[in-house]
């Protein structure tokens, strides 16, 4: 199904209710990409009547090589910079409108707080730890589980790098090996796991003597990012004074 195809569906199933359709992360630029596109739809309402009509499209559009659609109604979107700050800032930075009613706009950078983006990172980060981890153990150092362990983890593993970049201030254009590379510089973490981990992804298998070694250094990286992340939580990224004060527990009267 190609991008065309999927607009022309999403308004069938939605109707009037359909706000805006967007390209988001690596293939935004890329014209000419035939798959692997994550595409945020907003709608005004959202109800079983439109969910029973999107069954079969969804089907198809993941059917293509897609990740599933990230579908939210206006309110959520609004309301969601919070819990979803790496993918409203990935939006901010990289998109392409498919389709667009009027009042709808992606979210500026500015409207995103760094502290979000910081709590979300490391709980992603560990919850992709965990996964891998859960995986390594399911795989019970079988060449061809790991190798597709690796492979299935290296697309989401590379986004979240590029998240540390973006709450740094720094670059994060360009292909996953420079995106590695850059984060081993600002962390320390090394980034020969991950580039084999996104080799693996791309067909260019790891040498079954090295596998058992790859997919170790792949999670203890994670782990490890996720530690240089959660140590940033105090002091370089403090919330307001207002959420602080919130959080305070009552002085006793």
């Amino acid at each position: 199904m190609t991008l065309d195809n999927l607009v022309r569906q999403l308004q069938l199933a939605h109707g009037d209710a359909l706000m805006g359709v967007l390209v988001y992360g690596s293939t935004a630029a890329d014209t000419g990409s035939t798959r692997g596109h994550n595409v945020l739809v907003v709608v005004r309402t959202l109800d079983m009547r439109m969910l029973h009509a999107m069954g079969a499209v969804a089907a198809a559009w993941e059917e293509g090589g897609n990740p599933a659609l990230l579908t939210l109604t206006d309110a959520e979107w609004k309301s969601s910079r919070d819990v979803f700050a790496i993918e409203h800032s990935d939006i901010a930075e990289r998109h392409r409108v498919l389709y667009s009613a009027h009042g709808f706009a992606p979210e500026p950078a500015s409207a995103i707080r760094d502290a979000d983006l910081r709590s979300q990172l490391e709980y992603e980060l560990l919850a992709l730890t965990l996964g891998v981890r859960a995986a390594t153990v399911a795989a019970r150092g079988n060449a061809k589980d790991q190798r597709a362990l690796l492979g299935a983890h290296a697309g989401r593993a590379v986004a979240l790098m590029r998240a540390v970049l973006r709450l740094e201030r720094r670059a994060v254009l360009g292909a996953a090996e420079s995106v590695c590379g850059e984060v081993e510089a600002l962390t320390g973490v090394a980034a020969a796991p991950f580039v084999a981990a996104v080799a693996q992804r791309h067909g260019k298998a790891v040498p079954r003597a090295n596998l058992s070694g790859a997919v170790a250094a792949f999670h203890d990286g994670l782990a490890a990012l996720t530690a240089w992340v959660d140590a940033r939580a105090a002091v370089d990224y403090p919330f307001p004074a207002t959420d602080n004060s919130k959080r305070r527990p009552k002085e006793p009267e």
